[in-house]
């Protein structure tokens, strides 16, 4: 390598495993053998993390039918079971009764009543998806939450590999792509049968998109959003102000064009008045949460949850509307320092889910986007101090609605961390200039308009042309 190519791997060594100094100041070849020591004293910490996970998850599966797994399965499965026979998913009344039919009756259980049997479930997803899962539906329950959680880490996979390729990783994807599918939020939503995995690969392919400079499919992608609205919609408002205006009309034209599509395809497979039960569903979502969630891990679903009525409306609404402040000042930052879009959106979706008041746990796997971002192309920076909080909060804290109060206040720690990582990483890195080599990338560093400056100093702008 030569002596100048070592001095040059061992200072980047040094930097990137530095913790108690400025990652600006210089630093001394001396340190590299204590750096490089921290370096594998951290991996060898979290192979054993990694191990421990997996032990958790085989021994859960051993207790899966006391501790409820495909239980949100279960609801979407007895929905699409109503809607088939020609009755609407959103009536209690019809939901429950069949739900009752389904998991009390068939094993003789009094409903509402005893540990095994199944309490009443609401249904609140778009009455597209019940129709699309029709045919799982027809299955016994076993083999079909089979199906459904395999193709749940499937989908989080394809997302883990899309996210990396936007963000121009080349090596390392099958070690990243790993660690993704052992993170607590793939297997709570695989656990409990929930759409976050979709949701993940719906974000995943529209950052791809982005870098491959396609916006309209972008915005098409976030028309899976409309299956958890609360998640992804204000997202997907947000991000074209981090686009040319031409890239931005091209994104909500695809967003409301799919939306169109997918409005008339419910409504002629589903009717309209489910359409308009759907909406109703929504609306009336906030009450239902008032009653039967205990642990919504961010800032306002905290407030939602440990204030007393009406305080807790108030104090998630400020919150919310202080969310939005921090994520419109970001696009002002990104905008004035041309941050890359791809780069943006994540940071966006970290802020997004840091105050939204209904995020549950398995819904912060829409972090990991972020945590890719934190740790740097090519796991970079992943043993500097903010990514190696936040990748250790992902995989220990993210269980904390386990333990009781005020312990379980842990679980906001994950999403916090995760958004001060990708912020550091954007104030920190220079992502102006594109994260893979591609001609289409949006946002390039400031140019010089030769048209003007040419008159008269012909010679400097050659020079600027030039470089």
């Amino acid at each position: 390598m030569g002596d100048r190519g070592g001095q040059a791997m061992i200072r980047l060594i040094a930097r990137t495993t530095s913790s108690a100094q400025d990652i600006s100041a210089p630093l001394r070849v001396d340190d590299a053998p204590a750096a490089f020591l921290a370096g594998r004293m951290q991996q060898l910490g979290y192979t054993v993390v990694v191990a421990a996970l997996v032990t958790i998850y085989a021994t859960a599966l051993t207790m899966a039918r006391t501790l409820g797994i495909g239980v949100d399965y279960a609801c979407f499965r007895a929905a699409a079971r109503v809607l088939s026979q020609g009755h609407n998913p959103y009536s209690y009344s019809d939901l429950w009764t069949m739900e009752n039919i389904l998991y009390n009756a068939a094993r003789h259980m009094p409903s509402g009543s005893g540990v095994s049997s199944y309490r009443p479930n609401l249904y609140y997803n778009p009455p597209l998806f019940a129709w699309a899962l029709q045919p799982l539906a027809g299955l016994s329950f076993w083999l079909g939450y089979a199906c459904y959680a395999i193709a749940t880490i499937l989908l989080a996979g394809v997302a883990a590999w899309l996210t990396l390729k936007a963000f121009g990783w080349t090596r390392y994807i099958p070690v990243a792509v790993g660690v993704a599918l052992v993170s607590p939020y793939v297997f709570l939503g695989a656990w409990y049968g929930q759409q976050s995995a979709l949701l993940l690969c719906a974000f995943a392919a529209a950052l791809y998109a982005l870098r491959r400079g396609h916006p309209g499919f972008a915005g098409a992608c976030f028309v899976i959003a409309w299956i958890k609205p609360h998640l992804l919609i204000p997202v997907a408002l947000a991000l074209p102000f981090l686009l040319p205006p031409r890239a931005a009309r091209r994104f909500y034209a695809g967003l409301c064009a799919t939306t169109l599509c997918g409005l008339a395809l419910m409504a002629l497979t589903t009717g309209g008045a489910s359409v308009v039960a759907w909406a109703r569903a929504l609306i009336g979502y906030t009450g239902y949460a008032d009653t039967v969630q205990n642990y919504l891990p961010s800032l306002a679903g905290t407030a939602w949850l440990l204030l007393p009525h009406p305080w807790n409306r108030i104090a998630m609404g400020g919150l919310v509307i202080v969310g939005v402040a921090v994520m419109m000042f970001f696009i002002a930052f990104a905008r004035r320092r041309d941050i890359d879009p791809c780069v943006g959106a994540s940071v966006l979706m970290a802020c997004w889910l840091l105050f939204t008041p209904f995020a549950h746990a398995h819904d912060d796997v829409l972090l990991l986007p972020a945590l890719a971002l934190a740790c740097g192309r090519n796991a970079a920076r992943v043993t500097r101090v903010l990514p190696s909080v936040a990748l250790w909060s992902v995989s220990v804290l993210s269980f904390a609605f386990i333990l009781p109060e005020p312990w379980k206040l842990l679980g906001v720690l994950p999403p916090v961390a995760v958004c001060c990582a990708a912020v550091a990483a954007c104030v920190t890195i220079d992502n102006r200039k594109p994260l893979v080599d591609s001609a289409t990338s949006y946002f390039r560093p400031p140019t010089i308009d030769f048209r003007l400056s040419t008159r008269g100093h012909a010679p400097a702008a050659r020079r600027c042309r030039r470089g």
